[in-house]
This record gives C-alpha cells, sequence and structure tokens, in this order.
C-alpha cells in the first residue's frame, strides 16, 4: 500500500450492531452489494472476498482490525477490472 491518503465519510442513521450485521453477515449485505456478498470468519489475519453472484471474486484482501461493532479494517483490492488490481491494495476502514 501506497503513502497516499483519501478519507470519504458517510453517516448512516442505523445503530452499531446493526451496521457491523450488514457488514459481515453475506445474507444481509446481498442486499446492499447488488446480489454480491462477503466472505471472511472475520478474524485478524484472515482473508476477505466480495463474491459476485455468479461466483466470481470481486475484490480481496485481508482482516487487518476487528473490534466488533465498533471498528473493522481491511486491506481490499479489485480482482475484475486489471488495470485497477494493478493499483494494488487499499486500506479500508469502518467506525
Amino acid at each position: 500500500m501506497s503513502e497516499n491518503s483519501f478519507v470519504y465519510v458517510t453517516y448512516i442513521r442505523t445503530t452499531p450492531e446493526k451496521l457491523w450485521q450488514a457488514l459481515t453477515d453475506p445474507e444481509f449485505n446481498r442486499q446492499f452489494f447488488l446480489c454480491s456478498h462477503q466472505e471472511s470468519d472475520w478474524k485478524v489475519g484472515s482473508s476477505w472476498k466480495l463474491i459476485f453472484p455468479d461466483g466470481r471474486v470481486a475484490d480481496s484482501g485481508e482482516i487487518l482490525e476487528v473490534d466488533p461493532p465498533k471498528r473493522l479494517v481491511i486491506k481490499w483490492r479489485n480482482e475484475w477490472l486489471p488495470e485497477m488490481k494493478e493499483d494494488g491494495y487499499t486500506r479500508c476502514t469502518f467506525t
């Protein structure tokens, strides 16, 4: 990961517990990822994948930090567009 930084803030009106469920529960997050879902055991060091409905891997990465339901940090890379995959990983933090 490079040293470049970009911060994008979105406020979601919900409880931390409900947002955590939306991020980590495959059936729940299918509603927000165009029928795609995430796969992980949500433990530090574990792999993370966003899977298209047809089974292809859209994005992948690694779980860097977990503090349910307050904080989730993942290393994230696009897997299906070669020009984006070449850009490498991004650190994504949900708080």
